[in-house]
């Protein structure tokens, strides 16, 4: 019969040996990380077959066995072969559409199928400016809409705004930067209502509009941030037809902008024609 003092040691020694063996998988599993991370950042996509290389890890766990697969059979490769770049030096060129493409529904997403034809983390001049997603919501009537840009700068006044929507659009777009407040509304029904009659492709509003379900009723586009039920003063006009920035765009007079249910973007002087 075992004394109380050799079955205290057993004990230990099992605790002891169930460690080490977790301790053992741990660092295999660790190791089996590294090398994981370095072939993937390497692009060593062979290194998982290599005897030296797998001698770190014995015994790998399924997952890295699994990612090991995935590397060899190239599954994490990425491949922008379905919008190349065009010609350099030929600005006339364009991309050739990517699948889904749709000419005749001629929106946002066809648009930078075509004229956005570089990948989006390369860094480089671009025809395209695009408005911070989500910073706009729609309002008006008509949700896609485009036309040249006409400006207006201003701060919870909104005089020129009333004076441009009283002009001929002629088809145009009235880009009005508020500043981005939210005290109260630079757009409400009247001036959408002008906006419409006049014959204004939309309103873009880096501000608070009112009358929200009128203005939804308007054969018109509206985009702004926000609602607010409070109108705006009079006193402090702003200044017309002067570049305006928000959003992460700059917009100047007679550059196109664009708009639908996708977001709001600004081209140059010429028309993007699909």
């Amino acid at each position: 019969m075992e004394s109380p003092r050799e079955n205290f040691y057993a004990c230990v020694f099992v605790q002891q040996t169930t460690f080490e063996r977790a301790m053992s998988w741990s660092r295999a599993w660790r190791a089996g990380a590294r090398l994981s991370r370095a072939v993937f950042r390497d692009g060593a996509f062979s290194a998982f077959e290599c005897p030296g290389a797998l001698a770190a890890v014995s015994e790998p766990p399924p997952a890295h066995e699994k990612t090991a697969r995935l590397l060899r059979d190239g599954v994490f490769r990425r491949s922008f072969a379905s919008s190349a770049s065009p010609g350099a030096g030929d600005a006339s060129s364009k991309a050739a559409p990517m699948h889904g493409f749709d000419r005749e529904r001629g929106g946002l997403a066809e648009l930078t199928d075509v004229f956005h034809p570089e990948p989006v983390d390369a860094v480089g001049e671009r025809a395209m400016q695009f408005v911070e997603a989500g910073y706009l919501r729609d309002f008006g009537g008509v949700l896609k809409f485009s036309g040249p840009a006409s400006t207006v700068r201003c701060f919870e006044n909104n005089p020129l705004v009333r004076e441009a929507l009283n002009e001929p659009g002629r088809g145009r777009v009235l880009v009005v930067d508020g500043g981005g407040s939210r005290r109260c509304a630079l757009l409400g029904d009247n001036l959408a209502g002008l906006a419409s009659e006049n014959g204004w492709a939309g309103v873009v509003i880096n501000g608070c509009l009112r009358d929200a379900e009128v203005v939804g009723s308007m054969p018109v586009g509206v985009k702004a941030i926000a609602t607010h039920p409070l109108k705006s003063s009079k006193r402090d006009p702003g200044a017309r037809d002067v570049p305006v920035s928000f959003a992460g765009v700059t917009v100047t007079p007679g550059d196109w902008v664009y708009a639908d249910m996708d977001g709001v973007i600004v081209g140059g002087k010429e028309k993007f024609e699909l």
